[in-house]
């Protein structure tokens, strides 16, 4: 969203806000991350800090995209510049180099922000204590949040709190409740239809528009709620768990699940205009890819959607989680148990999984890989060097690789050209009597980079018009 910064006051604010400075003060700047790293505080009229922001939306090279969007993973309250430039195949000082010239602040200011803006909206909407939303937006300690708060917004946490509207404060009827903002247009009767064959028995639910599922926070369960249904631009969450500390990486992988940061602006752009597939993305603005809360749960369901149905993999899914998941006292709403984490599937066995031996090998030794370091799902490594890992692990192939590059590790490019559904609707598109081959499928899709991941999806739903009910 591009922003109005005013140099006779030191705001920025929404082209459309009623404030009228004169026309020679006032200079376009690509995203309020950028009027920030310029030294400019929101708004408090317009607040253009409320509105969901993208610093992709104006057109970044790949390299930066990808890293904003390990950036908005959390990836920089884990590791450094130096494994944030790795991962996307640059040096420390190109990448640097090139957030500046794109993004107009460096990555390290990108991630101070994300902190900032996210302790801005809890104090905004919950009346947790100035020490609980600290630890909640990943700070270290309240005295750090206030320093950056007050650097990024021109006031201390206690004004801003002071500032609030009354419309701002969520009512706390059971958990914490927060908004989840996001560029429109959003298909979530699309994502409905994703997620209701798939949910995993006793770790996941969806109740109408409701999405609910267990988690582990500081060595005990919580649970948390995502309301699909919504209001125009935001989903809700509320979460019940036992400490909100870094609840920010939570809200992370919700957006991450739901596609909430896709560069959805600039891929339908690109690809709306596409002789062959803009059609389809014209009918259905808003289609984004559906992944997963933790991207190991995501892999392991992948491999045991090999050559299966859908609603079997859901089944032999539950069963693995009923067999080697950690059981929860009590039950929550039918849910009774937590995913196993890659320790529990190592000695996974076909008696407790219930499908093909060839498949639970293929599960073990991605849980292995896991544990012993040679698969890295954590997204420091890039995406190449990811997919290379997964292809060495016994039972995982091609199709395989991709599809969980696209859901688990949210590559936008990933493409599995080899899938009998995409060559199925490449054939309907062109009009071939017969399946195109996958080297013909990915001569085709070399149009559709950086931007694959979100043609696969609109192939898929192609195949089963209105929704896309059986994509893989």
């Amino acid at each position: 969203m591009v922003v109005e910064a005013v140099a006779t006051t030191g705001i920025y604010c929404r082209p459309e806000c009623g404030a009228r400075p004169l026309p020679d003060n006032v200079s376009p700047v690509v995203s309020s991350v950028a009027a920030e790293a310029l030294g400019y505080r929101p708004c408090l009229r317009c607040r253009p800090d409320r509105q969901p922001t993208d610093v992709r939306a104006g057109g970044v090279p790949t390299p930066v995209a990808t890293a904003i969007s390990l950036i908005s993973d959390g990836f920089l309250d884990r590791f450094d510049d130096d494994a944030l430039a790795v991962a996307v195949g640059y040096s420390t000082r190109q990448l640097r180099r090139l957030f500046e010239q794109h993004v107009g602040a460096t990555p390290a200011f990108v991630a101070r922000s994300r902190r900032a803006h996210f302790a801005r909206r809890l104090l905004d909407e919950t009346n947790l204590p100035m020490a609980v939303i600290a630890g909640a937006a990943g700070f270290g300690s309240a005295r750090q949040m206030n320093r950056v708060v007050e650097s990024i917004f021109g006031f201390a946490p206690s004004v801003l709190r002071a500032k609030r509207r009354r419309g701002d404060v969520l009512t706390a009827d059971g958990g914490l409740r927060l908004r989840l903002p996001f560029v429109e247009p959003l298909d979530r009767r699309a994502v409905l239809a994703h997620l209701a064959p798939r949910v995993t028995p006793g770790v996941e639910a969806l109740d109408g528009t409701v999405y609910r599922r267990t988690l582990m926070v500081c060595g005990n369960p919580g649970l948390v709620e995502i309301d699909l249904g919504g209001d125009g631009g935001h989903l809700e969450m509320r979460a019940h768990l036992p400490s909100f500390d870094s609840i920010i990486d939570d809200v992370a992988r919700v957006r991450n699940m739901f596609g909430l940061d896709d560069d959805s602006v600039a891929a339908e752009t690109q690809l709306a205009y596409d002789p062959l597939i803009g059609a389809l993305i014209r009918a259905r603005p808003g289609l984004r890819v559906v992944g997963g809360w933790d991207r190991f749960e995501t892999a392991v369901r992948v491999i045991i959607g090999q050559q299966v149905s859908v609603a079997g993999a859901t089944t032999i899914t539950g069963r693995i989680a009923e067999s080697y998941g950690v059981p929860l006292p009590g039950s929550a709403l039918g849910l009774d148990r937590l995913f196993p984490t890659p320790d529990c599937l190592i000695d996974i066995d076909t008696e407790g999984a219930g499908m093909p031996g060839a498949r639970v090998a293929a599960v073990a030794a991605l849980a292995r890989a896991v544990v012993d370091g040679r698969l890295d799902l954590s997204g420091a490594v890039g995406s190449d060097v990811t997919r290379a890992q997964l292809l060495e692990l016994p039972g995982v192939g091609p199709w395989t690789a991709d599809v969980v590059m696209m859901r688990a590790m949210r590559d936008p490019d990933a493409f599995p050209a080899g899938d009998l559904g995409i060559r199925r609707a490449v054939a309907r598109l062109t009009g071939c009597a017969t399946d195109p081959t996958e080297a013909e499928v990915r001569e085709i899709a070399d149009a559709w980079r950086p931007h694959r991941a979100l043609a696969a999806q609109h192939l898929w739903a192609s195949l089963h018009d209105p929704s896309p009910e059986e994509q893989q």
